[in-house]
């Protein structure tokens, strides 16, 4: 289909450093999506060596901004926790209700 596409070609694109495990997941889904569309489309194009550094960089972008999502989340979800327990340890006076005398 294309030669092979190097680390290096997508870390250019995307103005930083990515990891092997991210690069070799990034390229397979890529490869994947390259053969989709070709055979949707029959666009010789989509066979072109920039078109899949292309599809590689941008699932490396879609893998960055899954992880940043999970890590926010686990985030609010850690300081939601935090909050509960230091209301649950600071008791207050706000469950006890004045009755007016008769």
């Amino acid at each position: 289909m294309s030669k092979i596409v190097k680390k290096e070609e997508v870390e250019r694109l995307l103005g930083c450093g990515i990891t092997d495990e991210q690069f070799k997941a990034a390229l397979e889904h890529a490869r994947r999506k390259q053969e989709y569309i070709y055979r949707r489309e029959c666009r010789t194009v989509v066979l072109h060596h920039w078109y899949l550094v292309k599809l590689t960089e941008e699932y490396v972008r879609r893998l960055a901004f899954s992880q940043f999502n999970m890590d926010l989340c686990k985030a609010l979800r850690d300081m939601e926790k935090e909050h509960s327990v230091k209301n649950q340890s600071a008791p207050t006076d706000n469950h006890i209700v004045a009755v007016p005398a008769l």
